[in-house]
C-alpha cells in the first residue's frame, strides 16, 4: 500500500501532462464522442474536461506497471511502487515537456 504523499508528485505531473499534452488536442476535436449534450457548448468547459481525460488516463496507464510490480513481487515496498508510477507518468508526460518550456518563456 502507497502512502498518501507519494501520489501528490504523481498527480502533480499528470495534470501538467493533461494541460500541456499535444494530445489534448486530440481529445478536444473528439469532443462529440464523449461530451454529454446536456452540458454547455462552451470551448472552456469542453477544454478542461480534455484536459482532466487526459490527466486521468495517464495516471492509469502509468499505474499499470506500478500494480504489476505490487502484484508479482513477493514482498511490495510502497517507495519501489511509488517510483515505478512517478517514473512511468513522467515518461508519458515527456511529449508536454516542450509546450511546458514554452508556457514557462524558457525556449
Amino acid at each position: 500500500m502507497m502512502d498518501r504523499n507519494a501520489l501528490v508528485p504523481i498527480m502533480a505531473v499528470a495534470i501538467v501532462n493533461g494541460i500541456f499534452s499535444p494530445w489534448v488536442l486530440a481529445v478536444f476535436l473528439l469532443y462529440p464522442v464523449w461530451y454529454p449534450t446536456w452540458a454547455p457548448m462552451m470551448t472552456q468547459p469542453v477544454y478542461m474536461a480534455s484536459a482532466l481525460i487526459l490527466s486521468t488516463l495517464t495516471l492509469m496507464i502509468a499505474g499499470v506497471p506500478a500494480a504489476l510490480y505490487e502484484r508479482l513481487a513477493g514482498e511490495p515496498k510502497s517507495t519501489i511502487t511509488g517510483t515505478i508510477w512517478l517514473a512511468g507518468v513522467v515518461l508519458l508526460t515527456l511529449p508536454a515537456v516542450p509546450n511546458v518550456l514554452r508556457a514557462l518563456g524558457v525556449s
